[in-house]
This record gives C-alpha cells, sequence and structure tokens, in this order.
C-alpha cells in the first residue's frame, strides 16, 4: 500500500485517518489512558487523600498524586512526559498537519507515506507505556 512516496500535511492526516492500523492503535491509547486514569483514582482514594479525583483530567490526576507525595519526583517526571505524549497524539494531529501548531513531539516535514508505520509504532509505544504505568499505580 505505501511505496515510499513523498507527502505530508493534510494527506498524511488522511493517510493516518484511513489507516485502520493506526486508528486501532490510537483507540487503544484512548482506552489505556483510560485504565491509568481510573487507577490513579484508586489509588487517591486508597492514599486518603483530601482533594476529590473523580472525574479529573489524566494531567491534573498526577498533579494531585505528586502534590500529596503519592507519586515521587522521579515518578512525577515520568508520568507528565506520558501524559503529555497522550495529550499530543490524541488532541493535535489534526493541528499538527494543518500547521495549526509547531513540530514538536512528532514529524510532519519530509514524511513518506510509509512513515505512517512510524506513527502506528509510536502510537504502539505509548499504548504499552501508559498500560505499563497503569499496572505500576495498581501495585502500589
Amino acid at each position: 500500500m505505501y511505496k515510499g512516496h513523498p507527502t505530508g500535511g493534510i494527506d498524511f492526516y488522511n493517510l493516518l485517518y484511513n489507516s485502520p492500523e493506526f486508528c486501532v492503535e490510537l483507540g487503544q491509547v484512548t482506552l489505556a489512558a483510560g485504565k491509568l486514569e481510573a487507577e490513579l483514582i484508586l489509588l487517591l482514594a486508597r492514599s486518603s487523600i483530601p482533594e476529590k479525583a473523580a472525574g479529573k483530567t489524566l494531567g491534573k490526576l498526577i498533579s494531585i498524586a505528586s502534590k500529596y507525595g503519592v507519586l515521587d519526583k522521579n515518578e512525577t517526571i515520568v508520568f507528565n512526559e506520558v501524559c503529555g505524549q497522550r495529550n499530543y497524539l490524541t488532541h493535535n494531529i489534526y493541528a499538527l498537519f494543518i500547521e495549526l501548531i509547531e513540530e514538536t513531539r512528532l514529524e510532519r516535514s519530509d514524511l513518506l507515506d510509509s512513515d505512517v508505520h512510524t506513527y502506528i509504532e509510536r502510537a504502539r509505544q505509548l499504548k504499552e507505556n501508559l498500560l505499563g504505568l497503569a499496572e505500576i499505580v495498581e501495585c502500589k
């Protein structure tokens, strides 16, 4: 399907949108992030944190856990990085390819149509990172 042809912008976005494999991975990223959020809420409840956690975003949950010492400094750095990656991938792909935002976490320059595989792998790795963090939180 992909032949290594140069592409970019909205054309590359459309390749991602029409890639069943990318969309499956992106969906699993969303599910894994939801699992991590739920595990953080449970951890905060087990830790008797006075602040309301239910309904908070992943970033806010990480902030609360850090504020009350449930996550140490190194854990907070890792959790924030993965949260930033999740936010960028789920909220900014279209904006990236229409040049509404800067090219930071993901490339939009000098892409080939076959770079869809790179995006698939990045989504897969993010999913694994989210699930790994959820497992760590579950064991705390």
